[in-house]
């Protein structure tokens, strides 16, 4: 994917509980740093000399939103081509295997499929027009 991003917004369902939260995030992001080129910034030293591995060197802010709203923004970003989305359905959080996920998500429309979090990344513009109304998730 291009390094030519400017912001990617992570949204979670706000019905989880926290640590169904913190997975979906953690999983979003996880698939984030892998496909985004340039997302991961360099590695810094301290004073020290000691080396921090890179973080994110864009703003990830974590927002939280209903299934509807959810479900809106994979379907309004399937038509754009200036974002980059991953989603992360209960189908996915429940299966206890990449196998089983996949057999199971094949069995349900896009519009069907319980999303319980996005990471959506594109220009500021891109990503606030499909994350801008939402509130941070607290």
């Amino acid at each position: 994917m291009s390094d030519d991003f400017e912001k990617c917004a992570i949204v979670v369902d706000k019905e989880l509980p926290a640590g169904l939260a913190m997975n979906t995030v953690a999983a979003l992001s996880l698939s984030v740093g892998k496909f985004v080129d340039g997302i991961v910034g360099d590695d810094v030293k301290d004073a020290d000399g000691r080396l921090h591995t890179g973080i994110t060197a864009i703003p990830l802010p974590v927002l939280k939103a209903d299934a509807s709203e959810l479900r809106d923004i994979v379907v309004r970003a399937a038509g754009a081509t200036d974002v980059f989305l991953v989603d992360f359905t209960a189908v996915a959080q429940s299966s206890r295997s990449y196998d089983e996920y996949t057999r199971r998500t094949a069995e349900v429309p896009t519009g069907e499929l319980p999303y319980i979090g996005v990471a959506v990344c594109g220009s500021k513009a891109a990503v606030n027009r499909l994350t801008g109304s939402l509130p941070l998730y607290r």
